[in-house]
């Protein structure tokens, strides 16, 4: 009897098994057939919402083509289900259907810089496959991001900028493997929200050009995290200490804010990756730190338009990888130290607006990698190397108006082949403004040169650098107000370039007619 229970048991469960492997087969062949159909359904049904396709994209979304060869679509090798969906840049306006929701095997969804208008269907929560949203540069409608953003179980990016998003759902901070996030341009404000300590992967924040009022002090507490962008918000009060203790962070932009407070003297101690760092105008005071030599792999430091004073640390020449110092618009003293010209990869020097005085190091002038060198409105002194291009071939802009330089300009200066900006406004050059000036092949665009004590050479039309001015094709503007030039105007000065926009002569002692096209 117990023998034969034992048969009748084993033979139902036979029965079951094999039931059970008929309906998942069954099940199967049944959703290879529909799934893509699902898939073509909830296209047509984005492409019905679309009401302007000016560049006819979609004109191969049709029953008549295989769904994974319609623009914009990508589908997996494994399920062959849609798993991209890329519209991204392609001018289309509309609105988003509840139907793309049904596209359960998603990954990616980019719709990035389009008109996309309306709300976002909650329908979308369904995709729970998402790694990466994109709908920044749209049109969707005012208001708090919704709460079903927060449902994403392997969201690791997403990009919302641009758009008119208001508020962040308190459900946002769960999406525990997210990695970036970027809501630049919206309409966020307040203090950034504390839960974003819970982001423990992420890797780059970006808030910028919101009206964000304060940096959480958990932020400090995500160590995976490399960037961060928080420009032009209205951050004020000093920046948690914790910020400058993230060893993983590359890349620290917080300028156009009110931040205020000094920058501490080891801010590098804890920051050995950090290549970028952008404080510029803010309310920072105090002096420089003098430990920012340990900040090695430092590329960029921006310290623009704050209160910072004192001198300039000597051991800045230790930052070998730097490419741009900006620290102008300051209340800096003192001179320039000699050790900024072992900066063998500087590109971009800007001390303007300072107090700096004494000689402009001549080291600096054989910074072969300078493309910009903005020293104006110092109390500098000395005069310009006469082999100056030599030394700074690659120079574009040189801007030292406004100081108390002397001597003459150098007749080499006007044979730099790139250079395009010249201001020596304000200072006490003399002699003639060089005739290389005329027998130049550069592109110079804007030459200012106002009060000086520079004169024109008038002993031949030849030597007259007026007469050849028409011949600068690419000059926009001309200061030369200021000076005692005491010459003539020649005729060909009305065959000056099109491109021509500004000219001052005023207080020159000059004399002859104005050519009509200037009067007009």
């Amino acid at each position: 009897m117990q023998r034969t229970r034992l048969l009748l048991s084993s033979i139902i469960l036979m029965l079951v098994q094999s039931c059970s492997i008929y309906i998942y087969n069954l099940t199967v062949a049944v959703a290879a057939e529909t799934d893509i159909t699902t898939d073509q359904s909830a296209l047509l049904a984005l492409k019905s919402h679309i009401t302007s396709d000016p560049q006819n994209i979609l004109s191969n979304w049709s029953t008549t083509t295989s769904i994974c060869s319609w623009v914009g679509v990508t589908c997996g090798a494994r399920h062959f289900r849609v798993s991209v969906l890329n519209l991204s840049y392609m001018s289309l306006t509309g609105t988003i259907p509840p139907h793309l929701g049904n596209l359960s095997f998603l990954v990616e969804l980019r719709l990035r810089n389009n008109s996309f208008h309306g709300t976002l269907p909650q329908e979308l929560a369904y995709l729970h496959r998402l790694e990466l949203i994109n709908f920044a540069y749209n049109n969707f409608i005012t208001g708090e991001i919704p709460s079903w953003f927060g449902f994403f179980p392997k969201l690791r990016n997403i990009d919302l900028g641009g758009n008119q998003f208001s508020g962040i759902p308190t459900a946002f901070f769960n999406l525990s493997t997210l990695q970036v996030i970027d809501l630049q341009k919206n309409l966020l404000s307040g203090g950034i929200p504390r839960g974003i300590g819970n982001l423990t992967m992420l890797k780059e924040i970006n808030l910028d050009f919101n009206n964000f009022k304060e940096i959480p002090n958990e932020i400090g507490t995500l160590d995976q995290l490399e960037i961060l962008f928080v420009q032009w918000n209205a951050l004020e009060g000093h920046v948690p200490v914790s910020l400058f203790n993230m060893s993983s962070l590359s890349t620290l932009t917080l300028i156009g804010n009110n931040l205020t407070g000094s920058i501490p003297d080891n801010i590098c101690q804890h920051l050995p990756s950090l290549q970028d760092l952008n404080l510029a105008y803010n309310q920072f005071d105090g002096p420089l730190p003098s430990k920012f030599w340990q900040c090695r792999q430092l590329l960029a430091l921006k310290m623009s338009g704050n209160n910072f004073h004192g001198s300039l640390p000597t051991n800045i020449g230790n930052l070998t990888q730097l490419r741009g110092f900006y620290c102008g618009y300051n209340y800096l003293t003192g001179t320039i130290p000699h050790e900024i010209g072992d900066l063998r990869n500087l590109e971009i020097l800007t001390l303007g607006v300072n107090n700096l005085h004494g000689l402009i190091p001549s080291r600096i002038f054989n910074v072969s990698t300078i493309i910009v060198l903005s020293l104006g409105l110092n109390q500098l002194s000395g005069s310009l190397p006469a082999n100056i291009v030599l030394g700074l071939p690659n120079l574009q802009q040189l801007l030292v108006g406004k100081n108390n330089l002397s001597g003459v300009i150098p007749h080499s200066i006007f044979n730099a082949s790139k250079l395009t900006t010249l201001d020596i406004a304000a200072n006490s050059f003399s002699g003639f403004i060089p005739r290389t000036l005329c027998s130049s092949t550069n592109s110079f665009q804007w030459l200012n040169l106002h009060t000086n004590n520079l004169r024109i050479d008038t002993s031949t039309p030849e030597a007259n650098i007026l007469s050849c001015l028409a011949n600068l094709r690419n000059l926009t503007s001309l200061v030369l107000q200021g000076n005692p030039l005491n010459a003539t105007l020649p005729v060909s000065f009305g065959n000056l370039s099109s491109s021509f926009q500004y000219f001052d002569i005023s207080i020159c002692n000059m004399r002859g007619n104005i050519p009509m096209i200037l009067e007009t």
